[in-house]
């Protein structure tokens, strides 16, 4: 199929555009950064560096006659000053709405987009942002929602929870903790009974080709929730850390408070897409650690 893949030079889309290449999907990557993406895949995929002339992204899409969208590119961060506004606006809305009307008479498939666990701040289904970052991913749908249904395409947001594994440029908690073993002086974190529910990448890259295989299983309109449906608090993080290494972690719990704007349970409901495709992560957190740490 022709696939479109905005962010592919992430986190998600650096593991999951290799794979997309393999199984032989043509690829156009919607980027802008084209030194990354060259030196990533080279010719093989197609690229559109993006700039201010929408006819000319319009003609661009047109052209490659995409079959689904997989947009990963975003803005992330928990910040809420003003020149921070500004960049989530410009990346979470104003561009992805540039892409929505870039794609809306495509004849698209479906469009994958790509929420955070963060537009749950409770926890419990309902959607309430915990940053002004997650309040954009929720401010997305509604336009998505529009799109989707005036132009009659098939839309899916994809939830996913804490990932980690991988490479990735980017430090997580689970890299900090890790790293704590050969730290000399004590890393100092909050009391880590947050309950998140991590997830390997390789699990989650796996997902989006089982929506792509799957598409035409799905709903007009679904909200994926992409987890293992099991929580652990960091604590029980850097205790399976320890015994994988045989080495003891260096941690002061509690010099740092938690920040009113932190998440304490986020764990994924993954009953839609067990439903659905009988999809169910192949991970288990321990063999995902192990596999974190032999990239080390």
């Amino acid at each position: 199929m022709n696939i479109i893949v905005t962010g592919s030079t992430g986190f998600v889309g650096s593991h999951l555009v290799p794979l997309l290449i393999k199984k032989e999907h043509k690829v156009l990557e919607i980027t802008i950064e084209p030194e990354i993406s060259e030196k990533l895949y080279g010719n093989k995929t197609e690229k559109y560096f993006i700039g201010e002339n929408q006819e000319e992204f319009i003609k661009s899409i047109e052209k490659f006659k995409p079959d689904i969208v997989i947009h990963l590119a975003s803005y992330l961060t928990s910040a809420d000053d003003y020149s921070t506004l500004q960049k989530l606006l410009n990346t979470n809305i104003i561009f992805y709405c540039r892409l929505l009307d870039a794609i809306k008479n495509a004849n698209l498939k479906l469009f994958i987009n790509t929420g955070s666990f963060a537009e749950y701040f409770k926890g419990d289904g309902t959607l309430n942002p915990a940053y002004l970052y997650s309040a954009t991913k929720v401010a997305s749908r509604a336009f998505l929602d529009y799109y989707s249904n005036t132009y009659n395409f098939k839309q899916t947001t994809v939830v996913p929870y804490t990932i980690y594994g991988g490479k990735d440029t980017q430090k997580k908690i689970i890299d900090l903790i890790y790293d704590s073993i050969t730290s000399l002086a004590s890393i100092e974190l909050s009391p880590g009974e947050q309950v998140l529910d991590f997830i390997h990448i390789d699990d989650v890259v796996n997902f989006y080709l089982k929506i792509i295989d799957n598409f035409e299983l799905l709903p007009k309109s679904t909200n994926l929730k992409l987890g293992t449906g099991v929580g652990h608090n960091l604590k029980q993080i850097a205790t399976i850390i320890e015994e994988v290494t045989q080495k003891k972690t260096n941690i002061k719990w509690g010099a740092k408070s938690y920040r009113s704007s932190d998440v304490m349970y986020a764990v994924a409901d993954i009953s839609v897409q067990q439903q659905l495709f009988n999809w169910n992560p192949l991970i288990d957190l321990k063999e995902g650690i192990t596999r974190f740490i032999n990239l080390k």
